[in-house]
């Protein structure tokens, strides 16, 4: 794992935000606990309550980071739909933050079919610790930060929370062809158990593990030399049958 500061590799200076910020790892499981402990089971809440509590927990920590530290690192993507993404050379990570006052995407059964909607907290959390956990990744919640443009949840005022991730970056084994071509990615869902999910947006269902994907399409992998390997997946856990 990565230690998580925001400075620049070529810079000597640590701000103090900076120096609380190393050392990410486990926060993920320990910013879920957080949650769980403060809210019960959490049935009906809505992301804004979520959001509020995992600030003060990230504040008590000593995980709220400045703006400023997060725009050393160079940027990488801008336009995604859940995230901004820099790159950390130091320990050759994709750092990753959620769009003010949003906490990505999850899948979620509207009307008998599975669709993109959007996460809180505690699911968003919940997502990526599938991905760790059926796909052998290193993604770790580093710090929160409150942006100085406006929420991106309608009705909410401006400054929004942001969660800090980041996990491995991926070398592709061809630099001009980074992502698997389509045909590719079944046999290496099918392989882990995941069967098409029909009328779905490029969704697989694990039947045995009740566990839904979404947003399977190439360019959320990439092709390594270890072989295909997620970047991004929109994951759940279900209790009834799809």
């Amino acid at each position: 794992m990565g230690t998580a500061h925001f400075m620049k590799d070529d810079d000597t200076r640590q701000s103090s935000a900076s120096r609380r910020c190393r050392g990410p790892e486990g926060i993920g499981q320990q910013a879920a606990i957080a949650i769980e402990q403060g809210f019960g089971s959490g049935e009906g809440l809505c992301t804004v309550e979520e959001a509020q509590f995992l600030q003060n927990w990230l504040a008590r920590e000593g995980r709220l980071i400045p703006e400023d530290d997060w725009h050393l690192l160079p940027l990488v993507e801008n336009q995604t739909a859940e995230h901004e993404v820099r790159y950390r050379e130091s320990d050759h990570r994709a750092v990753k933050r959620t769009w003010p006052g949003t906490f990505g995407l999850v899948p979620s059964r509207i009307n008998g079919t599975w669709q993109p909607r959007p996460a809180t907290p505690r699911a968003y959390l919940h997502r990526l610790a599938l991905q760790n956990e059926l796909f052998a990744d290193e993604i770790v919640l580093e710090a929160g930060m409150i942006g100085s443009g406006p929420s991106m949840i309608i009705g909410q005022p401006a400054g929004g929370l942001s969660l800090v991730i980041s996990q491995p970056w991926l070398d592709a084994l061809d630099q001009d062809a980074p992502h698997p071509v389509e045909q590719e990615l079944a046999p290496f869902l099918q392989k882990r158990g995941f069967e098409p999910l029909f009328g779905s947006f490029y969704g697989w269902l694990h039947e045995s593990n009740r566990i839904v994907i979404l947003d399977a399409k190439p360019d959320n992998f990439i092709a390594t030399p270890e072989g295909i390997l997620p970047i991004d997946l929109l994951m759940t856990e279900y209790e009834q049958a799809a």
